[in-house]
């Protein structure tokens, strides 16, 4: 019997581009687009500028081995635990991004566009929806937690010369046993080509 050599497939390398924003907050609950073509509709926001070394997704399994009196080898490993985190560093102070840093509820300027929030000692965890979207050629790779909460905020350093950054990682929390959402496929609606003939680009030229 002769192995199958494995595929080897430029197309499916992906580069991490940033898709438009590429950054998307939400209420939690808030279902991402159905697809990798639609947009990120209300309520939906752009949570701006990211550091350059982009988002990054982690995962961590804990794990139990079940050994037997007569082995000093485990027969099994059941995973007991499970987590999937997204690790962002902001670059763009407003309400919105100082109150997923801190945890706190988000604050709106005023109409001399003064910012003021509390931080209190007695507010609950807040819960959030988020996404990421990313695109290489007409590619697209979308990732989204429909519930997620702050598990870690790194240090907010105010250095001369140095944009003032917002350490933030959101931990996915089970949403009627889904974690995550993961999508990827075409950049633009396959249907649309299918229907006119054309490339959906050819027909927004026109």
């Amino acid at each position: 019997m002769t192995t199958p050599a494995p595929a080897l497939n430029p197309s499916e390398v992906q580069v991490g581009t940033p898709n438009g924003p590429g950054i998307y907050l939400a209420p939690a609950g808030t279902a991402p687009p159905d697809n990798t073509w639609d947009d990120w509709e209300p309520p939906w926001k752009i949570l701006g500028y990211l550091s350059d070394d982009g988002p990054t997704v982690g995962q961590s399994v804990d794990q139990e081995d079940l050994t037997p009196w007569q082995s000093a080898v485990p027969l099994r490993s059941v995973i007991t635990g499970r987590s999937i985190t997204l690790q962002v560093v902001l670059w763009q102070l407003n309400g919105d991004t100082i109150a997923l840093y801190f945890d706190a509820d988000p604050g709106t300027e005023d109409t001399d566009g003064l910012l003021a929030m509390e931080l209190r000692s007695d507010s609950p965890q807040h819960l959030y929806a988020v996404g990421i979207d990313s695109r290489d050629a007409e590619r697209v790779l979308r990732l989204a937690f429909g519930r997620a909460s702050l598990s870690d905020a790194g240090d907010m350093q105010i250095t001369r010369g140095a944009v003032v950054p917002l350490d933030c990682t959101l931990s996915a929390l089970d949403d009627a046993g889904v974690l995550a959402n993961i999508m990827l496929g075409p950049a633009e609606d396959p249907t649309a080509a299918r229907r006119t003939g054309r490339s959906p680009a050819a027909d927004k030229a026109a």
